[in-house]
């Protein structure tokens, strides 16, 4: 009897997270941010972010606004991961 593999797997719940930017820092450095300091990001403000299920990149998608009142963060796929930019 051969199963349909995507039957087993297609229901598994997978966490994504999503990568904004990176940057190095200190331990003391991190020891001495406070409420209200800006951190500098190694992107602009128009690349794309990076969507993550643990360390692996998945996929790439651009920050959008929710259309509706909901003040919600979207995020609109680009490309998937290993797709030529």
């Amino acid at each position: 009897m051969e199963l349909n593999p995507t039957v087993l797997t297609d229901n598994i719940p997978v966490e994504i997270s999503v990568r904004i930017g990176r940057r190095r820092m200190t331990v003391a450095e991190l020891s001495n941010l406070r409420e209200n300091d800006i951190l500098p990001l190694n992107q602009a403000v128009d690349d794309a972010v990076e969507i993550c299920v643990g360390d692996h990149v998945v996929a790439y998608a651009e920050l959008v606004a929710d259309e509706g009142d909901s003040g919600r963060l979207n995020l609109r796929i680009t490309r998937a991961a290993g797709e030529a930019s």
